[in-house]
């Protein structure tokens, strides 16, 4: 992986235990982006999160939101997605994030390295699907050696890693997009220790790469329109690879009606 570089934008990630916070003395102390943490588990919501993204916003500083991951296997996903979506939404919504969405994995719930594995594959997954987006994953070296394999790869690693030495290709990934280097950091306008980290360019960079309008318009496929198209595959029988935001023709809905019609007739006659 790449190296960390003094020309790189340098950012912050917070919770509850930072308690109050003065972002105008983080963005002064040139700090450009910050990641919150906004939900664990099924349930949990932190409390600083929603004061957190107003106050970080209202400083100018770009912001993200993560959700620390409790899930056992593959379907409690589900579950805690949607908890963790509905409250990015309570909080401005998925616009008002300029950063990737993150969740953390790093506890062991899942047990085995196949199982923990397939409920990050799962998280990606259904990220993707419901709001039309790359969800970016935050973990640590040992947890990749441990329970992780290596076909996680191209998804954007936010990576936990505290060494001076340059960070080896890990698990599949070659590049990180976030570095979190130290858990000891001291920030103006923050009390106490601090999570730092560092964006893998310029903050001119940051800025091009992520200050738009609305990363989540272009492009965006509401979870409406991801249902449809897995119905009409299903009952319909159209083609996998069809896309939900791929454009529909007057013609192409027509042969997708008359197939289905055609299919739901059939069966009756049966």
């Amino acid at each position: 992986m790449q190296s960390r570089s003094g020309n790189h934008a340098k950012g912050i990630d917070v919770s509850h235990w930072q308690g109050v916070i003065d972002w105008k003395q983080v963005k002064n102390a040139g700090y450009s982006f910050a990641f919150l943490k906004a939900t664990e588990g099924p349930k949990l919501v932190d409390d600083r999160f929603r004061i957190n993204a107003q106050g970080a916003r209202a400083a100018g500083l770009l912001t993200g939101a993560y959700h620390f991951t409790r899930a056992r296997n593959a379907a409690e996903v589900k579950a805690e997605l949607e908890h963790f979506v509905q409250t990015v939404d309570s909080a401005g919504g998925l616009g008002a994030f300029k950063l990737p969405l993150a969740v953390d994995i790093e506890t062991k719930e899942g047990g085995t390295r196949e199982n923990i594995t397939a409920i990050a594959q799962e998280w990606v997954k259904q990220y993707k699907q419901q709001t039309g987006r790359t969800l970016m994953i935050y973990t640590y070296p040992d947890f990749i050696d441990t329970s992780l394999d290596g076909t996680l790869g191209n998804v954007p690693l936010w990576y936990a890693y505290y060494s001076s030495r340059v960070p080896a290709n890990k698990g599949g990934w070659v590049s990180w997009e976030f570095l979190q280097y130290t858990n000891k950091g001291s920030v103006p306008g923050i009390n106490g220790n601090v999570d730092l980290n560092e964006y893998k360019g310029s903050e001119a960079e940051l800025l091009n790469a992520y200050d738009t309008p609305d990363p989540g318009s272009k492009g965006s496929v509401p979870q409406w329109k991801e249902a449809g198209r897995q119905w009409l595959i299903d009952h319909a029988g159209i083609s996998a690879d069809w896309k939900a935001e791929d454009p529909l023709d007057i013609g192409t809905l027509g042969a997708i009606l008359a197939k289905y019609t055609a299919s739901v007739v059939g069966k009756k006659d049966v």
